[in-house]
């Protein structure tokens, strides 16, 4: 049994592939096409700086920012100095060359006049500064000379520190929001109360007591007696408030 299976195992040929010497292996077409495209370039390849040259080139930029700078003109560059009292316009209103002289309205026809002209109030007194106010609504006089020192019609709210012309509203609250008014302030009186005065409520002025505010007197001319007008009292038939004027 033994021989049997033997005999035909060496009855079974094994076939081999008959290999060409002349055989080379070829790559694939397609794979060399993409072998042979251009290789993309690297553009990081670039050329890097010492240190001493980065040095350098940072002292060449700060030399250049400064020559810039340099070329400005000086009245254009900000001042980063606060402003002195001295460094505003000498217009003073009569009686205002030590004080601080506000001119306010207190009609509130126009909306925005009347609210600049409380906001300022409302600065000064959180400073506790004493001030006169002039209301150019209440006396025609203050509205004449205002427009006598600023030299045309202008509206209020005014501010006057020791004979010189600060500004509006705008101006004022721009000082006061760069911390600036603060400094124009020092050395005024100061207000020991912030109540209103007993004679007027804060009005500074008061009621003629004169003609009752009517403006109009009785006088006896040649043996009779003819109404005139009263020479006490404002075109609104008020007075200055005596205690606090």
């Amino acid at each position: 049994m033994r021989g049997k299976i033997l005999s035909k195992l060496k009855s079974i040929s094994i076939s081999t592939p008959n290999w060409s010497p002349g055989l080379v292996f070829q790559p694939n077409t397609a794979l060399q096409q993409t072998s042979n495209l251009p290789q993309k370039q690297n553009n990081h390849n670039l050329p890097t700086l010492t240190k001493e040259e980065k040095t350098d080139s940072v002292l060449m930029h700060d030399d250049d920012e400064a020559k810039s700078t340099a070329d400005i003109d000086p009245a254009l560059q900000i001042s980063t100095s606060e402003p002195l009292i001295s460094d505003f316009d000498e217009k003073c209103p009569p009686g205002g060359k030590d004080i601080l002289v506000l001119y306010t309205t207190s009609l509130r026809g126009i909306r925005k006049t009347f609210e600049d002209c409380n906001a300022i109030r409302f600065l000064l007194e959180s400073f506790r500064v004493s001030y006169s106010e002039r209301d150019v609504s209440l006396h025609l006089e203050y509205r004449h000379e205002l427009w006598e020192v600023l030299g045309g019609r202008v509206v209020p709210p005014r501010l006057f520190i020791r004979g010189r012309y600060i500004g509006g509203a705008d101006e004022v609250v721009g000082l006061h929001e760069n911390g600036m008014l603060k400094n124009l302030l020092r050395g005024l009186p100061l207000s020991l109360s912030n109540r209103g005065c007993g004679g007027c409520g804060g009005m500074r002025f008061v009621l003629c007591l004169g003609c009752n505010g009517s403006r109009k007197v009785v006088v006896s001319e040649n043996g009779g007696l003819s109404v005139v007008r009263c020479p006490d009292c404002n075109e609104n038939g008020l007075v200055k408030c005596l205690v606090c004027s």
